[in-house]
């Protein structure tokens, strides 16, 4: 299907005559982007390395789903870029390779700021552990041609790589809601 613009629904009048066209562009086609909102799944599946820390954009490099073309696997793949203005849910999860030393970090970014309220930080428990960090959830306005990113922060006092396993991927899901 191809990319829809937001619908705009109509003032209707006193005496109106509708037609199959007037129909056509007022109910189905705002029942289609409906149907067909923009969104995406992305995961990481080459491992990267993350600096002690210091906040890092998470590279995707598969995209499981994605409706309307907002992340590039290959070119800026850090980034899910917003193709229609509105609120989209944002989340995420970063998953580290295991290691016994300092606090895991994820958070939600928009054109390279973090989120505040976007961000979770955790302890690591052990060794044999490879500690997933998810953001919370959150609401973010987006202007076409605003990006969203997933960030991932470690403190083991070296750099330290993200983890590459089939259920244990790091990902950011992105769901437009709202005009």
């Amino acid at each position: 299907m191809a990319l829809l613009p937001v619908p705009i629904m109509r003032t209707w009048t006193v005496g109106e005559f509708e037609t199959a066209a007037f129909f056509n562009s007022n109910v189905r086609d705002t029942g289609n982007y409906l149907l067909n909102v923009p969104g995406a799944f992305i995961t990481q599946n080459a491992t990267q390395s993350l600096a002690n820390s210091t906040w890092t954009a998470i590279s995707f490099d598969q995209s499981v789903f994605d409706s309307y073309g907002g992340h590039s696997n290959a070119t800026n793949n850090t980034r899910y870029t917003a193709v229609a203005a509105g609120w989209y849910i944002v989340f995420g999860c970063v998953s580290f390779a295991g290691n016994a030393s300092g606090n895991r970090g994820c958070a939600v970014s928009k054109n390279g700021t973090r989120i505040q309220g976007a961000a979770g930080f955790y302890p690591t428990i052990t060794v044999g552990n490879s500690p997933t960090s998810p953001s919370p959830p959150c609401i973010v306005f987006m202007n076409v041609g605003d990006y969203v990113e997933i960030q991932g922060y470690q403190t083991s006092g070296g750099a330290l790589a993200t983890n590459s396993n089939a259920d244990l991927d790091s990902s950011m899901t992105i769901v437009w809601v709202h005009a």
